[in-house]
């Protein structure tokens, strides 16, 4: 936090080679509260550089246009300390053994919408890795949380903050995390425990892990 006590934005190392798709992901990421595009870079080798000559980004952010094992390898050996974060796009995303190596990662479907998107890269760079799943005919939309209960869908924030609940985060570690007031975190609290029908904060967290949205080893699963 900065001398004024306000969470600095998480950091951004944006990965593409192609203008449409990088300018779709760079409008969605700097119109987003406590993110900030801090490089961009066309290939692994570029990035690699860049991390090498002493940036320090929170998470990079790439597509299915780069091989993720070559993205990430290259990454690696560029900046052996850096712990490495990030998000792809597209895909069959990030292989389950390359991913295990990494600090943090998320693979999400094209069909994520933006809001989806920002959340996504906000919880990977806070730490908490992302995993999607194969949709069945008769299974929940494309790309959205698996939230609902007794009708009433959680909202992209509302699982944001669950999330960040059932790891045992405190209402004021919720707000710094994701950029937000501890009033609106509060409310977003009373909120998702409105909807799940949950008595308290432990009641809400045991939800997440039951419905396997939360997993036990802490990454959190997408509907893909």
């Amino acid at each position: 936090m900065d001398e004024t006590g306000n969470r600095p934005p998480a950091g951004i190392l944006l990965l593409d080679n192609h203008w449409i798709t990088k300018s779709a992901l760079r409008n969605a990421l700097t119109a987003a509260d406590g993110l900030e595009i801090v490089g961009e870079v066309a290939d692994p080798d570029e990035a690699a550089a860049v991390l090498a000559s002493g940036l320090a980004p929170d998470i990079v952010v790439f597509t299915e246009a780069n091989d993720p094992t070559i993205v990430l390898n290259r990454i690696a050996e560029g900046s052996p300390a850096w712990p490495v974060r990030a998000v792809m796009i597209g895909g069959k995303g990030i292989p389950a053994a390359l991913a295990l190596r990494c600090a943090a990662v998320g693979s999400l479907p094209w069909t994520t919408s933006e809001q989806e998107f920002v959340s996504a890269v906000r919880l990977v760079a806070a730490g908490h890795s992302i995993s999607s799943r194969p949709r069945d005919d008769d299974g929940p939309q494309v790309g959205r949380p698996e939230v609902v209960h007794n009708g009433f869908a959680l909202t992209s924030r509302e699982c944001d903050v669950l999330l960040l609940l059932a790891k045992g985060y405190t209402n004021a570690e919720i707000s710094a995390g994701l950029g937000l007031g501890e009033s609106t975190v509060k409310s977003h609290v009373q909120n998702l425990l409105n909807k799940l029908g949950a008595r308290n904060r432990v009641s809400a967290a045991i939800y997440a892990y039951e419905t396997g949205l939360m997993r036990p080893d802490g990454a959190v699963r997408f509907s893909a």
